[in-house]
């Protein structure tokens, strides 16, 4: 088993609950398949980012637990988004920052329009979304000029 594999991680997040694949959709209320669940662990069928989320969340498990051997990075100083530059940006990675930077807004109630600075935490979820590192995730948010000085 390579621990460093997201199926692999499943599985060993599924286990330290303490639970067997029936369980998991026992406790789930039949929200999750065994079989499906099973899939997912054994690499069979590919899990969609937005379901590991879910399925972290059910397990009450950080999502950044699927990859715990990623290199991270912590910010030293605040990254702080110019919203209008980033509501005005074609680039298919630049919608995904837009959509995150949106919720991150609503989640906190700030809705001033003009900037948004992230926490490390967000810039780690981003990295995962843009499937970045968290150096190259800063690096791509420099070159599209979306990060305000």
């Amino acid at each position: 088993m390579n621990t460093n594999n997201p199926a692999d991680r499943l599985r060993i997040i599924r286990k330290s609950k303490g639970w067997s694949l029936q369980d998991v959709e026992r406790n789930s209320n039949g929200k999750w398949k065994a079989v499906v669940i099973g899939s997912y662990e054994r690499s069979d069928r590919a899990i969609s980012l937005k379901k590991a989320i879910a399925l972290m969340q059910f397990y009450q498990v950080p999502v950044t637990e699927l990859f715990p051997d990623l290199p991270t990075q912590s910010i030293n100083s605040s990254i702080t988004f110019d919203l209008n530059r980033l509501s005005s940006n074609p680039d298919q990675g630049g919608q995904e920052v837009s959509r995150l930077a949106k919720s991150i807004c609503n989640r906190r109630k700030d809705w001033n329009g003009q900037v948004l600075t992230i926490r490390s935490n967000d810039l780690q979820f981003l990295a995962l979304l843009l499937e970045k590192s968290e150096s190259k995730t800063l690096e791509y948010l420099t070159e599209m000029n979306l990060i305000k000085s």
